[in-house]
């Protein structure tokens, strides 16, 4: 299941991507089947079930995606609903948004692929290298990256991430996966100038937009293995990072019994898994990203991310 979050008459709604070319409005294709079995309380019995913002459906655990999943095989692509709703829209019609623009927590890895570290010459960490990014830097696969003007050395990060499905706190290896949704996309953009002036990376990590996702959420039933998935970059039609997560130094698994062993992982906290070898930063010619570029990463199974840098205004 690709589960998305996206915009009509601006109001976000949760769906369900089919066939890559529609939208299964979630909420209310469930409140339309309710209506027509003539049950007086359909909005309030389908804002239980399935809630039509993201982070509240991953509070429902493993029975809200089973129920999500349920609803999708019940419905047909021309169905509209009683009361003239539409229940399906073409992707075209609509703006995607990021999957979750609210999660609790955003945790980012640095230093956690081999190829990188054995490019650069970066120490291997001992334990996960850890940073926060907030929830301002959020955005959709359909907005901007905009470069703020205390930059000029504007980074892109590609980078395989997992979402949360339900609390966690001292979780061990072996039943980490339990805990997980499912996948997304997300773009590390970084201000290098900023991090190196600062020798730690917050401020140049936390700006407006530094944290595109998307397009989606696959659920975990559809991605067999998360460390066995090709992960390109470009810049324009320029291929900047080409690898697979197979390379990455402490996979899903070890990140969750890490992380819960710190503070309680929350249902729609993000973990950016960390980008491979490629980044602009360590490149002996490094070229950053300026207004007019787009910045696009696929990752298999996952999908496109793709993004066009403004300056700011």
């Amino acid at each position: 299941m690709k589960l998305v979050t996206f915009e009509t008459n601006g109001i976000a709604r949760v769906g369900a991507m089919v066939n890559d070319e529609k939208i299964l409005d979630l909420n209310f294709a469930y409140m339309s089947m309710l209506r027509e079995e003539e049950e007086l309380a359909a909005e309030e019995i389908a804002d239980a079930m399935l809630p039509s913002d993201m982070k509240s459906l991953l509070r429902r655990g493993d029975k809200g995606l089973e129920f999500a999943e349920s609803i999708i095989t019940k419905v047909y692509e021309d169905t509209k609903g009683s009361n003239g709703g539409k229940i399906f829209y073409d992707l075209n019609d609509v703006k995607l948004c990021a999957p979750i623009s609210n999660p609790d927590k955003i945790i980012c890895l640095s230093h956690n692929y081999t190829d990188f570290i054995e490019k650069t010459g970066v120490p291997v960490p001992p334990v996960p290298r850890i940073f926060s990014k907030f929830t301002n830097s959020i955005c959709g696969p359909q907005d901007p990256i905009i470069k703020p003007r205390a930059t000029n050395e504007l980074g892109y990060e590609a980078e395989l991430a997992f979402i949360i499905g339900k609390p966690a706190r001292n979780v061990k290896k072996e039943d980490a996966y339990d805990y997980v949704a499912g996948y997304t996309i997300l773009n590390d953009v970084s201000a290098s100038d900023l991090t190196n002036i600062d020798k730690q990376v917050l401020r140049g990590k936390t700006f407006d937009t530094f944290a595109p996702t998307g397009p989606a959420i696959v659920t975990k039933d559809e991605v067999e293995d998360p460390h066995n998935l090709d992960i390109k970059c470009w810049v324009n039609d320029k291929i900047v990072q080409d690898e697979n997560t197979k390379h990455v130094l402490y996979q899903t698994p070890e990140l969750v019994e890490f992380l819960s062993g710190i503070f309680t992982l929350e249902p729609g906290d993000i973990v950016a898994t960390g980008t491979p070898y490629g980044i602009a930063k360590y490149l002996p010619n490094p070229v950053y990203m300026k207004a007019g570029d787009t910045c696009t990463i696929e990752i298999e199974k996952l999908g496109i991310l793709s993004n066009l840098i403004v300056d700011e205004k």
